[in-house]
């Protein structure tokens, strides 16, 4: 798994056994400082990173030889404290509490990946607009922000956390962005966002907003977090998952003279196709992936039958001009009619069939081409819709990932509008005589005996609906619904 986060492991000796891990610090007991001190060590030095979880935060620790050392902001009240190391033959494991004589925090929030050699920025817009970030950890209103301190270094690319709290934050508007900057060979991580309201009062509230990061620079609003004041609740809109019937009136109001974010208008022009081809589009995607269910068309190659590919060949063949015999080279029947794209629309492609983006040249500029494994489609070419499968349509797709899967840890699913069952279809990433697409109806998702491909937003392993970035976005299903 470090070699996917973009880390070597460290040579030498393999593991002979599992490790163990000492807690040095915190001793339990009580303490009235605002900060924890996160210390010990782990008997094999290669483990690394450390995982440490406070009060149901997960965060991650650099590993110096074994030893770990990082302060993190305390909790009104009881703090337990668990910390893990691993290796091949097994996991060492630790625990601590400590109570924190302190006053509780308002609001909190946690910023990381589980990424190495990259960087996920934390960026905070206060209701006054006050940006504070890692170049800027000023906070006129009483903000605190701590850099990713992980040793000696304050600057240090990946797994993060940065962290904000403010004992008494003002009533209005906070923004919270991530910038992500890539490392290396890595280009794709997910954000890891926890939010954390009246944290050690009984109206303690959490939540967790994860975001698939790919684009170099590319800023993303994550939340939007209401003070209300007169000990009111505070409010949380996150955009992409929360409906925007559901925007709470002062997000509506500030969005109306909101600050830019970070690198904003540096992106490319994107052209959207127009509405009618948008539905043509769609049922041809459907019809395509619904079809390799019975055969597989000759046309898709078989080194590229997967998730990714599945998606890839039929958004590459729906947008080719339609004629008989195109449909036959498909291995489509005859009187089965795909709807055609306009050239307009088609015009939108100049280097087709190199539709996808891939990552971007020296100067900033889109590459494109013609393959695109699941990890680049969803970080460059499809943008987050909604948590609920009731905002999808047909073509969208259905994102999940597991991240202890090395190779491979993203899966994908078409989803098809089919009255009167929706479906989702997938290639189940077998190869040889196991390969298979398959067809499923989308409510029988919610029945899987292996919670992983259950697609509600409680699972931590759906990421949500995908829509690609070269349709229009519309707020959940139009009226020109695509249903077969």
């Amino acid at each position: 798994m470090l070699a996917r986060r973009g880390k070597r492991p460290t040579q030498g000796e393999p593991a002979k056994a599992a490790p163990t891990l000492v807690l040095s610090k915190p001793e339990g007991g009580w303490t009235s400082a605002m900060q924890l001190e996160v210390a010990g060590r782990c008997s094999d030095p290669t483990a690394d990173p450390i995982v440490v979880n406070i009060n149901g935060v997960r965060y991650y620790i650099r590993s110096q030889q074994g030893a770990f050392s990082r302060k993190f902001p305390a909790a009104k009240g009881k703090n337990t404290v668990i910390a893990e190391c691993s290796n091949a033959l097994g996991t060492g494991r630790a625990s601590a509490a400590v109570d924190a004589v302190i006053s509780p925090t308002p609001l909190k929030v946690v910023l990381s990946s589980d990424t190495d050699s990259v960087y996920t920025d934390l960026h905070i817009y206060e209701p006054d607009k006050t940006h504070v970030y890692w170049a800027d950890t000023n906070s006129p209103s009483g903000g605190i922000f701590f850099l990713n301190a992980q040793g000696e270094s304050f600057d240090q690319a990946g797994y993060g956390p940065y962290l904000y709290v403010h004992p008494a934050p003002p009533v209005g508007v906070f923004r919270i962005d991530v910038n992500y900057w890539p490392g290396g060979a890595v280009q794709h991580t997910v954000a890891n966002l926890d939010l954390i309201l009246d944290e050690g009062l009984p109206t303690e509230a959490k939540r967790r907003i994860q975001s698939p990061l790919a684009r170099p620079g590319e800023t993303r609003t994550l939340a939007y977090v209401v003070i209300q004041g007169n000990r009111q609740p505070p409010k949380i809109f996150v955009p992409g998952q929360d409906k925007d019937a559901d925007m709470p009136a002062e997000v509506r109001q500030y969005k109306k003279d909101e600050p830019k974010r970070e690198q904003e208008g540096d992106a490319e022009e994107t052209g959207f196709l127009h509405p009618l081809d948008e539905n043509a589009l769609r049922r041809s995607v459907s019809y395509l992936a619904l079809y390799q269910a019975r055969k597989v068309s000759p046309l898709w190659e078989g080194r590229q039958r997967d998730c990714a590919g599945l998606v890839r060949f039929a958004y590459r063949e729906a947008l080719k001009e339609r004629s008989v015999a195109q449909t036959r080279r498909l291995g489509l029947p005859p009187a089965l009619h795909l709807p055609t794209v306009s050239s307009r629309s088609r015009r939108l492609f100049p280097q087709y069939p190199h539709i996808w983006q891939v990552g971007v040249d020296s100067g900033g500029k889109p590459r494109r081409g013609d393959f695109a494994d699941a990890e680049t489609l969803v970080g460059y070419n499809f943008r987050h819709k909604s948590q609920s499968l009731q905002a999808a349509r047909s073509g969208d797709l259905l994102v999940y990932r597991k991240p202890l899967e090395n190779d491979q840890p993203y899966h994908l699913m078409l989803y098809v509008e089919n009255a009167p069952h929706d479906l989702a279809v997938y290639h189940n990433g077998a190869h040889g005589a196991d390969a298979q697409v398959r067809v499923v109806r989308a409510e029988e998702l919610f029945r899987s005996p292996d919670p992983v491909w259950i697609p509600a937003g409680d699972n931590p392993h759906f990421l949500g609906v995908y829509e690609w970035n070269r349709l229009r976005p519309i707020d959940g299903k139009s009226a020109g619904s695509s249903s077969l």
